[in-house]
């Protein structure tokens, strides 16, 4: 059953408990309280193609998430970032990476940083309103030092993973360690327990628990299952059985096979979790959020079909997944809705916190409250000057991916943004690697060969897409004189960002020498399980790769490509 810490296991502290109140049943659970419950599930590695109710191939994966996000709201234009550890970071401290330091890559099982202390995140700020938190799942924020852990970061429970992808949902190895832990110590008991069982179990375990421990409370459930993040896996019983066979019949990727029974595995655990809200009398003043991390991964099983592009780029296969809101305290002709607007990871705080909560939040958030526009609407899908967000910067990145060092000259940095210009939304990508420009994978077979067949191009390494008429991201306009205008506007929104808005990079890579000595050394001693090794150094780090040594100099470097257009091909044509 699920644990919880002592209350100084936090930097946040709860209100009185007067501040919600409950009453029960016969059995003792609670039928509520005032302030209204929240339960957030993440999927890992999930692409827009890989949710039932939006995929080609896998409609029969999800019929519990279809379910509830056909009585909920789906959210259309929900975008995150590409990769694990930038996006959880948006999604529960409401910033942009750029203003947090996480714009570059991802937390490693070595790695000495993790997100600063300084900022608020989202189980902190609803504690200190409140509400009894619990996590499940991944974390992905920081493990290097002690204060980096969920339960000292406002979570008064978790069992889960620190980081990455385990290569074995059962016995959870990463990198040669054991890497699965309750609060702050090794989840022993854990190993050979299927990893979507025990974080389904644990779940079941919280909201059991929390309506007869603190039926007064409101709860805060953060699920964030590893499903279906490689290494792809599912139980042999499973493996064996009807419904993966009826799951996989017309599926002839063994990757895209293995996703299709993870993904129904989490299904399910999600509609066990639901029930659970309802035995309990929970669920009508519940809110549920659904959403994946990033983009899905083809070479893992992953699918983001008809979208171009995968986890880790910058078309809208790396950054447009699915999700939906799903509560009865919508009005109920919101039910079965779907929202238009522009949404972006970092709105989950305002929105959750701030419009739904109704708590103080910290300053200067990147995110927007969307929680009144997804209960009543925006009126018209046209109007988006009415819409709570009318762009977003999906990212800045100046450390090269496979150097590791700062990018020269500092005009090679990555850079995208989609905004609305004179009511059409348009989207630059700036410095995408062009060896590979991302192809649109097949559905069925995982199949990349589509781009090299009918969509080549040819050393291009930045794009201007009209997302309005072009969602596929098919016609580049970069060099289109008639949209100059347009590109100028969105790269003078990415140096504004550059200049005003983005702070050094606190990436670093993986421990190496006495460092590493140190970090084997303890995990050794902790019976092979990831744990802390950084015990005096500060947890608020320094930058190693400041902006200022760019030989921009710290200016934004994109002016350079303002006004470069010509004549010429409008692209290929249409799907």
């Amino acid at each position: 059953s699920a644990t919880t810490t002592d209350d100084d296991s936090s930097s946040a502290t709860t209100t009185d408990d007067d501040s919600s109140s409950a009453t029960t049943t016969d059995d003792g659970s609670s039928t509520g309280s005032s302030k209204p419950h929240i339960v957030f599930f993440l999927l890992d590695d999930a692409g827009w193609n890989d949710f039932g109710y939006n995929s080609v191939d896998l409609s029969k994966a999800s019929p519990n998430m279809d379910a509830l996000a056909a009585t909920g709201v789906t959210l259309h234009n929900y975008y995150t970032q590409p990769s694990c550890t930038p996006s959880r970071a948006s999604l529960l401290s409401g910033h942009y990476p750029i203003t947090i330091g996480f714009q570059h890559e991802c937390i490693q099982s070595g790695s000495g940083w993790g997100l600063p202390l300084t900022f608020d995140i989202m189980p902190e700020i609803l504690k200190l309103g409140g509400y009894h938190t619990a996590a499940v799942g991944k974390w992905d924020l920081g493990h290097y030092a002690k204060q980096l852990w969920p339960t000292l970061r406002g979570f008064d429970s978790w069992l889960g993973i620190t980081n990455k992808g385990i290569s074995n949902y059962n016995t959870y190895q990463n990198a040669g360690y054991s890497d699965i832990h309750r609060n702050l110590e090794p989840a022993k008991n854990a190993n050979g327990t299927y990893s979507t069982t025990l974080f389904r179990q644990e779940a079941l375990d919280v909201i059991g628990n929390h309506s007869l421990d603190h039926p007064t409370a409101p709860l805060f459930l953060y699920v964030a299952f590893n499903a279906i993040h490689d290494t792809l896996s599912v139980p042999e019983e499973f493996y064996s059985s009807d419904m993966y066979a009826e799951l996989t019949a017309d599926i002839t990727d063994e990757n895209r096979q293995l996703a299709a029974g993870a993904m129904y595995i989490a299904d399910e655990a999600i509609g066990n979790i639901v029930a659970e809200l309802k035995r309990t009398n929970m669920y009508d003043n519940s809110v549920i959020a659904c959403v994946s991390d990033n983009g899905g991964n083809p070479a893992s099983g992953g699918n983001n079909w008809p979208l171009r592009g995968a986890k880790k780029t910058w078309f809208q296969g790396g950054v447009r997944v699915p999700g939906f809101v799903h509560t009865k305290l919508f009005d109920q002709a919101r039910y079965g809705s779907v929202y238009h607007s522009l949404f972006h990871a970092s709105d989950w705080v305002p929105t959750l916190c701030g419009g739904l909560a109704g708590l103080k939040l910290p300053d200067s958030l990147d995110g927007v409250d969307q929680w009144d526009a997804l209960n009543n609407g925006i009126g018209s899908e046209d109007d988006v000057t009415s819409a709570p967000r009318t762009e977003i910067l999906h990212n800045i990145d100046y450390i090269g991916a496979d150097s590791g060092e700062l990018i020269s000259p500092a005009s090679d940095s990555l850079a995208a943004l989609s905004a609305f210009i004179d009511g059409t939304l348009y989207k630059v990508i700036i410095n995408e690697d062009d060896d590979a420009p991302a192809p649109w994978y097949l559905p069925y077979s995982n199949d990349g060969s589509i781009e090299e067949a009918d969509r080549a191009y040819v050393n291009q390494t930045s794009w201007l897409f009209n997302l309005d008429e072009d969602p596929f991201e098919q016609i580049n306009l970069w060099e289109q004189v008639a949209f100059q205008p347009v590109k100028t506007a969105l790269i003078s929104k990415v140096c504004d960002y550059w200049e005003t808005s983005m702070v050094d990079s606190l990436w670093r890579d993986d421990v190496t020498g006495n460092a590493n000595k140190l970090m084997v050394s303890v995990y050794d001693a902790n019976d092979g399980f990831i744990t802390w090794w950084n015990e005096t150094a500060p947890v608020n780090l320094t930058t190693q790769y400041p902006i200022s040594a760019l030989d921009s100099k710290g200016a934004c470097p994109f002016y350079e490509f303002v006004g470069q257009g010509a004549a010429g091909p409008s692209g290929p044509a249409p799907m």
